[in-house]
């Protein structure tokens, strides 16, 4: 979060440190006061009984991505320090297969890392399972590092952005942005009141 301002020499390493944890506590806090703590919300989602976590997390990136384009627009932002230094390469077909395993983790386990670290705060012990889990999985994958490690490199994109994808101006892309978010939110709160699988169980 803070490495562009960081890059850009606004502060000193340490002070790097220190907004860093600092950004981290509040983070976990807002996690754990949206209920993000709890296994049981967190995969609700996935049955349509709960959508908060969808509605979270679009809400998060549009308000950071508005952000980002008015502070560039005033000039108090430089977006090509974000893109040549905070921007991770794209690995389309590596990405694709750890976006599913990541999926399935998450509706398995009911926590992301970040979450499962909230919740061991907060007391869960299945979110230490899930923990314990997490640095076996990370074991597995360096281990047999040679085995699929030239496909972890395979179909390199390079730092790229959506609107260099489709060759459309930024701004334009960000109201397309806002426009499938808003479009989600209105799909969620329709999957909240069909809830299928609550029927089911009844």
């Amino acid at each position: 979060m803070t490495g562009p301002l960081y890059m850009l020499g606004a502060f000193g390493y340490w002070m790097s440190l220190l907004l860093a944890t600092v950004i981290g506590f509040l983070f976990g806090f807002v996690l754990e006061r949206a209920g993000f703590a709890d296994s049981r919300n967190l995969t609700n989602v996935f049955y349509f009984r709960d959508m908060r976590v969808l509605k979270v997390m679009f809400s998060a990136l549009c308000t950071g991505m508005v952000g980002l384009l008015v502070l560039s627009w005033v000039g108090l932002f430089d977006y090509s320090v974000l893109l040549k230094h905070s921007l991770l390469e794209t690995y389309l077909w590596p990405q694709l297969v750890g976006g599913v395993l990541f999926g399935l983790g998450f509706v398995m386990g009911g926590y992301c890392p970040g979450t499962s670290m909230v919740g061991i705060v907060s007391g869960k012990i299945d979110a230490v399972a899930f923990m314990l889990g997490m640095f076996v999985g990370i074991y597995v994958y360096a281990a047999g590092f040679p085995l699929w490690g030239d496909f972890s490199k395979a179909s390199d994109m390079g730092r790229i952005t959506l609107w260099e994808l489709f060759g459309i101006p930024m701004p334009l892309m960000a109201v397309i942005v806002l426009v499938v978010a808003f479009f989600a939110f209105w799909l969620a709160s329709l999957g909240e009141r069909w809830a299928p699988y609550d029927k089911i169980t009844r």
